[in-house]
């Protein structure tokens, strides 16, 4: 897998997702990464800055390489359809 700056020059970036989270921004960014996917995450404004929302300035926007569009999307749709509700809880084995 070549790193997505050497394939700037040939391909556009897409914005596949946005988000005013930084934690699910970086649950996307390391989904996308474990699925091979290569990807940008961009903010404007750095959090330690400005730890807030104003107009946009707070989004996390998750960028992918064209040709990468369509997969980035299923993994996030995947995401997006997870019921965390439902899961049951693992239950441990006790110690022996």
């Amino acid at each position: 897998m070549m790193p997505i700056d050497e394939h700037l020059d040939s391909e556009r970036l897409v914005e596949v997702a946005v988000t005013h989270n930084e934690v699910e921004a970086n649950i996307i960014k390391s989904l996308l990464d474990a699925a091979g996917i290569d990807c940008l995450l961009v903010t404007q404004t750095p959090h330690n800055v400005l730890p807030v929302n104003i107009n946009g300035l707070g989004a996390f926007k998750i960028k992918v390489l064209d040709h990468s569009v369509e997969a980035a999307k299923a993994v996030i749709q995947d995401y997006e359809n997870q019921d965390f509700e439902s899961t049951e809880p693992i239950e441990e084995e006790p110690p022996e």
